[in-house]
């Protein structure tokens, strides 16, 4: 799957996620901030991702093997302040935050079954 950032301002990165089935997700992250720990997004490469049980998101994916990075999620949430460093799905955004993160999150763990896959970040910024 390819996750292309495509917008960053004050409220964060800005991007689309493209699932298998082709619908477009949005996603949020923080600013790049040299990938420090909970308060920047991860660098844009290729990753492998598997399923995890969170004790705060529950059943959601991990992006693993994160230069100097760990417990990197791919969860709902709506705003940068919902997020030390993982990535938000959301159905929509506009300039501040996602919307309908339940639904975006459920839409991808339901069409990708559990199933680990890689996720190629890009940035593709106007």
């Amino acid at each position: 799957m390819k996750l292309t950032r495509i917008k960053t301002n004050l409220n964060g990165t800005f991007g689309t996620l493209q699932l298998p089935s082709g619908k477009v997700l949005s996603t949020l992250e923080l600013l790049w901030k040299n990938n420090q720990r909970q308060i920047s997004c991860i660098p844009a490469a290729i990753y492998q991702c598997d399923i995890v049980n969170s004790p705060k998101f529950g059943r959601v994916y991990q992006v693993k093997d994160v230069p100097n990075r760990s417990h990197i999620l791919i969860h709902a949430g709506n705003w940068t302040k919902d997020t030390s460093g993982c990535i938000l799905v959301g159905m929509r955004n506009n300039d501040t935050q996602l919307f309908e993160s339940r639904k975006a999150l459920a839409l991808l763990m339901d069409e990708l079954k559990g199933q680990s896959f890689k996720l190629e970040i890009i940035e593709n910024y106007d």
